[in-house]
């Protein structure tokens, strides 16, 4: 058996989770310590916005401060993302925690119901333009992709080019609580829906290793499904989990830290997070150097 050495291309594929995407920051900071290459990110959702700072900066404590200065101000307490945030993760399931809960989640559904989503635009707007520079993606550091899925079509659609604060707009638009976004003749929603870590879109830009972050909770046996709206969310959680799976097993690596108790709307645990992530990625470290040097050579039997 002999083998040719050949040019690696990194791809770092960061998946969708809302806040446990903050977990992203720590996997970055300990890649970057280490050195590691990476040629190109892609990103769903939060990974998305993530990424993006991260290849706008190509420093992560650039993007750690700017996020912890965002935290700082009233932007989460003005928009109300505490009302999505379920009482066993936030007052440890207290009666009047789950009845508080209960109002809030019929109030988030009604707003819903009467619109096409809780958040407006301008919120939006209003976070992207404090995290993101006002650049076109063709002008990062690193090559960058944001997931998004067009829903007049169901086409899954990367978006490698045009305004970055845009790209990630569309790929976060979680349905039903963030706006679509238009884009040419598209209609833009959160690309987590067909790709919570977009490996397979790494591999299309062109990458031949893929680090996959998987920031998703697993899916686990629910007995407390009440109503047939919970029973609607049930189903679409159980065909992303196995859409991801599939996903995920094209990835030269995947980093999945345990992130189980950390829903996708508390942002109050920015430390956690991020010190999960990084942990996570140095206990993995050793093994994702050796994958990367092996896979610098191509083997053919003699």
């Amino acid at each position: 058996m002999f083998g040719l050495r050949r040019k690696i291309i990194t791809g770092l594929a960061l998946g969708a989770g809302g806040a446990r995407g903050l977990a992203h920051v720590g996997i970055l900071k300990t890649l970057e310590n280490a050195h590691f290459p990476i040629n190109i990110i892609t990103g769903s959702s939060a990974g998305a916005l993530v990424g993006a700072m991260y290849v706008q900066s190509g420093c992560v404590d650039e993007v750690e401060a700017k996020i912890r200065e965002f935290m700082a101000t009233n932007f989460l307490k003005k928009y109300r993302l505490h009302l999505l945030v379920p009482p066993q993760d936030r007052e440890q399931e207290k009666i009047l925690g789950r009845v508080g809960y209960f109002v809030r989640q019929q109030f988030v559904l009604a707003r819903s119901f009467r619109k096409m989503s809780f958040f407006s635009s301008e919120m939006v707007d209003e976070a992207l333009s404090f995290l993101l520079e006002d650049t076109d993606v063709e002008e990062t550091k690193t090559s960058f992709g944001a997931v998004a899925v067009d829903y007049l079509s169901g086409e899954k659609i990367l978006i490698t080019k045009g305004s970055i604060r845009k790209a990630v707009a569309a790929s976060c638009s979680i349905p039903g609580i963030f706006p679509a976004v238009s884009l040419d003749d598209k209609l833009l929603i959160d690309g987590g829906i067909i790709s919570q870590v977009p490996v397979i879109e790494a591999r299309e830009m062109g990458a031949n290793f893929v680090i996959g972050v998987n920031v998703s909770r697993s899916i686990k046996e629910d007995t407390n499904i009440r109503n047939g709206l919970e029973l609607m969310f049930r189903a679409n959680e159980i065909t992303r989990n196995h859409l991801n799976q599939k996903n995920l097993r094209l990835a030269d690596i995947v980093i999945q830290p345990d992130l189980t108790r950390i829903h996708w709307a508390d942002f109050k645990n920015i430390d956690k997070l991020i010190n999960i992530g990084r942990d996570e990625a140095q206990r993995l470290l050793p093994e994702i150097n050796l994958k990367f040097k092996r896979s610098r050579f191509r083997f053919w039997p003699v």
